[in-house]
C-alpha cells in the first residue's frame, strides 16, 4: 500500500496545512496590530491641545479689532476642529456661544435657544475659575457612546475672558478594527472554507465505506450477525471491510456457542433434582435454581440481589458458607432444616478469590425417612413377633410342666396359642402382599358389586369392638348408590384397614362415619372420624410403608395398613387422599370406578 494513498496521510496533510495557515495568520496579526491609545493618554493630549488653542483664541476675545468680524472667529473654531479632531465651542463669560465648529450651534445660541450654565457644568465652572478640567461622559441620545469633555479658560493678563470646550468622541475598542485586520479576517475565513472543501473532497472517497461500517455495526449491535460489508475499491477500505466481516463471523460464532452453552446450563439447572445456589462476596444470591428454591422453602418471586441469610434462615447453612469464604476451600456438611423439615447434604465450593461461593444441595430427607421407617419396621416386626412367640413359649412350658393333664387349661392355652399364631401369620401375609403389589405381580379380579352389603358386613364385624371402645360406627350411604367395578375381597380389605385405623386413634365417645355417593364415572367413599388427627408435617408421608405418625404410641401396628390401602385403591384405578386437623380427626377419601 502506497503511503500517500492512506486515509491517515491524507487527513493528516489537510489538518497540517490548516494548522500552519492558522499559525501564520496569528503571527501576522500579532506583528501588525498596534496598541490602542488609552483614555488617560487621550485626556492628556486634549488638555495640551486646549491650552494651545486658548492662546490662539485670546486675541479674538480681548482686542475688538479681532472680534469685530464674527466670521473670523468662526473660521478659527473650524480650523481648530480640523486640527484637534474635536468639536470646538467658544463660550463667553455670560454663557453665550461665540463660535463653534458647527455653525448651527452659533445661530442657536444667538437666538437664545441655547446657553451654557457654569453652575450646572462642573468642567465649565472650573474653567471659569481658571483651571483646565476634563471628564468622560456617556450619552444615550441616538445610540450609546462615550465623549471626553475638556474645558480650558481663555486668559488675558491673569483674567479669564472666555472658555474653550472640546468634545472628543472616545473610540470603542471593540469596534476599532483596522482595514488590515478586516482583510486578515477575510483571508482566514477564505482559507478555512478552502480547508473544509479539501477535507470534504478527501473524505468523500472513504465516506461510503465508513457509512457502511457504521450501519453494519448497528446491525451487529441489534443481533444481526449475518450482515456483511461489501469489499471496497481501495486497498485500505477493502482491508477494513474484510477485517470487519471476519470480526462479525467470530462474534457470531462466540455468541452462538455461548447461547448454546447457556441454554444447556439453564436446562440442566431447571431440571436437576439437586439445588444450586451462587452467592457473591457479600452473600447476595446471583443464581438460584427451582430445586434449591423448593429445598430451602423460598417462596419469593424475585430472589436475585437478596442475601441468602434473608431467604433461608438456617445457621448451619450460613456457617458453612462463611467457613468456605474464610478458608478458600471446599466445605461439606449435613444440614437439618426446620421449616421446611428436610435433611440436606450441602457442599460449598469457592468460585474465585473474591468470595463468591457455589452451594449445591442434595435432599437426604427421603433417605433418612426410609432409614428411620426401616428401623421402626424392624423394631415393630420384632416386637410383634417376639410377644406372640414369648407367649407361646410360656404356655408350652406350662403345658410341659403338667398343665397338659388339665383339659380345660390345655384347651384355653391352645386357643390362645392359635390366636398368637394367627397374628404372626397376618403380619407375614401383609408383608408378602405388599411385596407382591410393589413388584407388579398383584392382579385385581374386578366385577360389578354392590357397596351396601359390604358396608353392612364391615360395620357388623367391628360392632363389638366399637361398642367396647364406646365409639359410634355410622353408615351414611347415598340412596340409589350404583354398582362399582371392584374385587370384593380386596375392597373389603380396604374397608377393614381404614376402620381399624380409625378405631385405633378415636377416643371413647367419638364417631366413625362411612359415607358413599355417586359421581360422574366413579363412586366416592369417605371414612371420617373424630379422632386425634394428624399433624400437617405427617400428611405427605402417611401412606408410606413402615411410616407411623406418632412413634411414641405403643400400638400393635407396623405402619403397613395405609400403605396397603393405597396400593389396593390405585390397583382399582382410583385415588386416595387424606384431610386432617390435629385434634379434630381425619377424613380418608378414595374413589372406585362405577360399573357400566
Amino acid at each position: 500500500m502506497k503511503f500517500h494513498r492512506s486515509l491517515v496521510w491524507r487527513i493528516s496533510f489537510v489538518y497540517a496545512v490548516l494548522v500552519i495557515a492558522s499559525l501564520a495568520a496569528l503571527v501576522f496579526l500579532l506583528r501588525e496590530d498596534s496598541p490602542r491609545q488609552s483614555i488617560a493618554e487621550l485626556q492628556e493630549q486634549k488638555e495640551g491641545e486646549a491650552l494651545l488653542a486658548v492662546t490662539i483664541l485670546a486675541p479674538f476675545l480681548v482686542d475688538p479689532t479681532y472680534s469685530s468680524d464674527e466670521e473670523s472667529l468662526q473660521e478659527v473654531a473650524t480650523t481648530l476642529f480640523r486640527w484637534t479632531g474635536s468639536d470646538v465651542t467658544v463660550i463667553s463669560l455670560a454663557g453665550e456661544p461665540l463660535a463653534s465648529s458647527h455653525w448651527d450651534d452659533v445661530v442657536s445660541g444667538r437666538t437664545g435657544t441655547s446657553s451654557y450654565d457654569f453652575q450646572s457644568d462642573n468642567n465649565l465652572f472650573l474653567a471659569r475659575l481658571g483651571d483646565v478640567a476634563t471628564s468622560q461622559r456617556r450619552t444615550f441620545h441616538a445610540d450609546y457612546s462615550q465623549v471626553l469633555y475638556t474645558a480650558a479658560p481663555v486668559m488675558n493678563g491673569g483674567n479669564v475672558v472666555g472658555v474653550l470646550r472640546l468634545e472628543t468622541p472616545v473610540p470603542d475598542p471593540s469596534l476599532g478594527i483596522e482595514t488590515a485586520q478586516i482583510w486578515l479576517a477575510i483571508w482566514g475565513l477564505a482559507l478555512g472554507a478552502l480547508g473544509l472543501m479539501a477535507i470534504r473532497l478527501v473524505a468523500r472517497r472513504s465516506s461510503g465505506t465508513l457509512q457502511a461500517v457504521t450501519e453494519a455495526s448497528q446491525q451487529l449491535e441489534q443481533g444481526d450477525y449475518d450482515h456483511l460489508l461489501p469489499a471496497g475499491a481501495d486497498d485500505e477500505t477493502r482491508q477494513l471491510a474484510e477485517a470487519f466481516n471476519r470480526m462479525a463471523d467470530t462474534v457470531k460464532g462466540v455468541i452462538d456457542r455461548l447461547s448454546s452453552e447457556r441454554d444447556t446450563l439453564s436446562a440442566v439447572l431447571e431440571t436437576m433434582a439437586d439445588g444450586v445456589v451462587v452467592t457473591d462476596p457479600v452473600g447476595r444470591v446471583s443464581l438460584l435454581n427451582p430445586a434449591a428454591q423448593d429445598l430451602l422453602g423460598i417462596r419469593a418471586q424475585q430472589v436475585e440481589g437478596l442475601r441468602l441469610v434473608e431467604l433461608a434462615r438456617d445457621n448451619e447453612l450460613h456457617r458453612l458458607l462463611t467457613r468456605c469464604q474464610e478458608e478458600k476451600s471446599r466445605q461439606q456438611a449435613e444440614v437439618s432444616l426446620i421449616l421446611p423439615l428436610r435433611y440436606l447434604s450441602a457442599i460449598a465450593t469457592p468460585l474465585d478469590n473474591n468470595g463468591s461461593v457455589l452451594l449445591t444441595l442434595h435432599d437426604l430427607t427421603r433417605m433418612r425417612q426410609v432409614e428411620t421407617s426401616q428401623r421402626e419396621f424392624v423394631s415393630n416386626v420384632s416386637h410383634e413377633l417376639r410377644n406372640p412367640m414369648a407367649s407361646i413359649k410360656a404356655m408350652v412350658e406350662t403345658l410341659e410342666s403338667g398343665a397338659v393333664n388339665d383339659r380345660q387349661v390345655a384347651l384355653d392355652f391352645l386357643f390362645r396359642m392359635r390366636g398368637d399364631v394367627d397374628r404372626m401369620n397376618g403380619l407375614v401375609n401383609d408383608l408378602l402382599e405388599l411385596s407382591r403389589m410393589e413388584s407388579g405381580q398383584f392382579m385385581i379380579d374386578a366385577e360389578p358389586m354392590d357397596l351396601v352389603p359390604l358396608v353392612h358386613a364391615v360395620r357388623k364385624e367391628f360392632s363389638e369392638t366399637a361398642a367396647a371402645q364406646e365409639v359410634n360406627l355410622v353408615e351414611d350411604l347415598a340412596e340409589d348408590l350404583p354398582l362399582v367395578m371392584a374385587d370384593g375381597e380386596k375392597l373389603t380389605q380396604i374397608f377393614l384397614n381404614l376402620v381399624e385405623n380409625s378405631l385405633k386413634f378415636t377416643p371413647p365417645g367419638g364417631e366413625i362415619r362411612i359415607g358413599a355417593e355417586a359421581e360422574d364415572e366413579q363412586v366416592q367413599i369417605v371414612f371420617r372420624d373424630t379422632g386425634i388427627g394428624v399433624a400437617p408435617q405427617h400428611l405427605p408421608h402417611i401412606f408410606e410403608r413402615f411410616y407411623k405418625v406418632d412413634r411414641s404410641r405403643r400400638d400393635s401396628g407396623t405402619g403397613l395398613g395405609l400403605s396397603i390401602v393405597k396400593q389396593l385403591v390405585e390397583a382399582h384405578g382410583g385415588q386416595i387422599t387424606v384431610e386432617s386437623k390435629e385434634g379434630e380427626g381425619c377424613a380418608f377419601t378414595f374413589t372406585v370406578p362405577r360399573a357400566q
